[in-house]
Parts: C-alpha cells; sequence; structure tokens
C-alpha cells in the first residue's frame, strides 16, 4: 500500500536533495530551526512518518512501511538520489533505506539511534515515551495539536504508544553484515549521555561502515538539536560533512 505523507519542502529543487526524517512522536517541526540555513545548499524535503501528525495513520509501525513511505515521497517529487538525516526513529528508518535501497542515498547522518531494536531498548524508551514525562517537559499541548489529525485530542498518547512498541517488537531490518555494506558516507552522532543510545552502539556503527566518521557530542542526553546552545555547532556539522570529503 502507497501512503502519501504531509511533508514541507524548502530551498532550490535544482539543488543537491537532502531528506530529513524526525524522530518518534514528533513531525516535520523538528526541523524548522535549520532549514532555513540549509535550504541555502539543499533541497530540503521534511516528511512527517506515517502514524504521525497529518500523515496517514496506521494500525501498527515498521521500519520496512516507513521507509517504503519515504522512497514513494521521493519518487513523486522526482528525486533520484538524496543525502538522508535521520534523527532516532527517523535514524533507524534511514539506515534501513541505506541497506536496502542505497542507490537512492548519496550521504547519511544517523543522529542519536542505534542498530538495534528490542525490549532492552524499549525499556530505556519507557520514560521518554511515557505521557507523564511529555506533560512534565511542558509539550501536551504541542503534541495534543501536533497528533489531532491521528484521531482526535487524546491521539497523542496513542502515537506514543505505537512508537514504543515499534522499538519494542519490530526486529531490525539488518544485521552488522548488512551494515558493514553500506556504501554511503556516513556520519554517526551521540551524546556520551544518551539514555536510549548506548555509546557502543554507535561506535559500533561507526567501526562496522567502512566510510564514516563519528561525532560523540560530550554532556549531551538524547535532545542534542533541541538544546539551544548546542543548535548552532548541530546545524554546521552536519554542513560540513555534507560538503566536504572524508580523509
Amino acid at each position: 500500500m502507497t501512503h502519501r505523507l504531509d511533508y514541507r519542502t524548502w530551498g532550490d529543487p535544482s539543488r543537491p536533495a537532502l531528506t530529513l526524517l524526525h524522530a518518534g512522536a514528533l513531525s516535520w517541526h523538528e526541523w524548522e530551526p535549520f532549514v532555513e540555513t540549509w535550504s541555502k545548499r539543499y533541497f530540503c524535503i521534511a516528511p512527517t512518518a506515517l502514524g504521525h501528525g497529518a500523515s496517514p495513520a496506521v494500525d501498527r509501525l515498521s521500519f520496512p512501511e516507513l521507509g517504503a513511505a519515504v522512497i514513494s515521497l521521493l519518487d513523486e517529487l522526482q528525486v533520484p538520489r538524496t543525502h538522508l538525516v535521520g534523527s532516532s526513529m527517523g535514524g533507524v528508518t534511514s539506515l534501513y533505506l541505506a541497506t536496502t535501497q542505497p542507490e537512492r542515498i548519496d550521504r547519511l547522518v544517523l543522529y542519536r539511534c542505534s542498530y538495534r531494536t528490542g525490549p532492552a531498548v524499549a525499556a530505556s524508551l519507557t520514560v521518554m515515551q511515557d505521557p507523564e514525562t511529555w506533560k512534565r517537559w511542558g509539550l501536551e499541548d504541542t503534541l495534543r495539536s501536533l497528533h489531532d489529525p491521528q484521531g482526535g485530542p487524546d491521539a497523542w498518547r496513542t502515537v506514543l504508544r505505537r512508537v514504543k512498541e515499534l522499538v519494542a517488537t519490530e526486529p531490525a531490518s539488518f544485521d552488522l553484515e548488512a551494515v558493514r555494506a553500506v556504501t554511503a558516507p556516513t556520519l554517526v552522532i551521540c551524546g556520551d549521555r544518551d539514555p536510549l543510545v548506548p555509546l557502543e552502539d554507535a561506535v559500533t556503527l561507526y567501526r562496522s561502515i567502512p566510510a564514516s566518521a563519528l561525532w560523540i557530542v560530550p554532556g549531551a542526553t538524547h535532545l542534542i538539536s533541541a538544546e539551544t546552545i548546542r543548535r548552532p555547532a548541530f546545524e554546521q556539522e552536519i554542513l560540513r560533512f555534507l560538503s566536504h570529503p572524508l580523509p
């Protein structure tokens, strides 16, 4: 089944494409702080994932369907190849695409994500996906409004549950042998205090992908780009990686 995603674009379509995949429970809005700068060099494409926001609702999330919906959007926009930046859930989706459709990916940024899913990762995700956590952060109203198209004012709770179920039950569609076959030059980004992504997983990704670079952000949790003090560094590091060859 083909799903038409909600999405936004910025910049000149004649420039190289840069596709941005957001984290679970968020939407294309995750990238708003950066697209003004990035779109000066790239045609930025930011979809909202299946089962989120104004994109089509689904009974359950899976990485193959999340990835297929992105490819369908790229086909619709007549984008044969793209740089790909994925955040958390979007990072796992990006890695899935890099292992299954490498001909569509130029450069790859895996931001705050692992190559593994399963019960252990889901246990770490429990606090992050608890509605009470988002209430304490003062973001309940934001999520309520964002995910209202999924089924009304309480749909955000369902979105959180489905993201957790995705991580708990959906097996990764790649193993380390598949990761070692990734051909796209890749930047792995992880905070050294990230409670959801073990630092050793980021290092394993870096050591497994042949053409890769690793940026470990000191004193950072899972919310690197959302921390205002780190936004300029995050914004510029992505640009440097996309526009300069690896040594």
